[in-house]
């Protein structure tokens, strides 16, 4: 039995060497389509001709996380501070790609509107990051990341709000990305974050 299967392993043909060289250069054509085929899927999905020093700019960064809506209130709303600060206010929603504009009712003299008027604000255009904590902004009401900036006083965090300010920890657009925004609108939603974090 064991001269037969020795016998069979000599009958075997031998490799036709074109044929083999034929499966050798069709299995390489196939791996280089494979990487063609990736590197374009690659090259696809990330914009041409952009680095990490151009895409990471103050700019570029302001025009990714910029609201994508405006908000427009309409005349009867706007003449009365009281029903521009109220939910029942009627607004005008306009979507606008890559252009948000929210315009504001202008803040009053009093007090009790402003502190509404800096809520207001902040339900617009701040919660976007401070709701979240998104690119390093302190959570609304978080007492440990807003006591230090707090220290810091006032004016520091209106200068950075309202001018822009890249930190260790992250990111603060100009006006919350919002260049809409009056400085005013922009200091009470400073005001109302702080208060919400004492």
């Amino acid at each position: 039995m064991s001269d037969h299967s020795l016998n069979h392993s000599d009958n075997a043909k031998p490799a036709n060497p074109v044929k083999t060289a034929i499966m050798i250069g069709v299995g390489a054509l196939v791996v280089i389509i494979g990487i063609v085929m990736l590197a374009n899927y690659a090259i696809g999905t990330h914009e041409m001709g952009t680095t990490s020093a151009t895409t990471n700019t103050p700019d570029a960064i302001n025009k990714r996380i910029t609201p994508a809506a405006s908000f427009e209130l309409s005349a009867a709303a706007s003449a009365t501070p009281a029903l521009a600060t109220s939910s029942a206010a009627i607004a005008t929603v306009t979507a606008i790609a890559a252009v948000p504009i929210v315009a504001m009712a202008a803040p009053t003299k009093s007090s009790s509107a402003s502190a509404a008027n800096g809520e207001g604000v902040y339900k617009g255009a701040c919660i976007a990051c401070h709701g979240a904590g998104i690119a390093g902004a302190p959570k609304a009401g978080d007492k440990a990341a807003w006591t230090p900036r707090i220290a810091q006083g006032k004016t520091t965090l209106y200068d950075h709000a309202i001018k822009g300010f890249q930190g260790k920890a992250g990111v603060m657009p100009a006006k919350g990305g919002n260049v809409s925004l009056i400085d005013a609108d922009v200091k009470a939603a400073v005001d109302y974050m702080v208060s919400l974090a004492k």
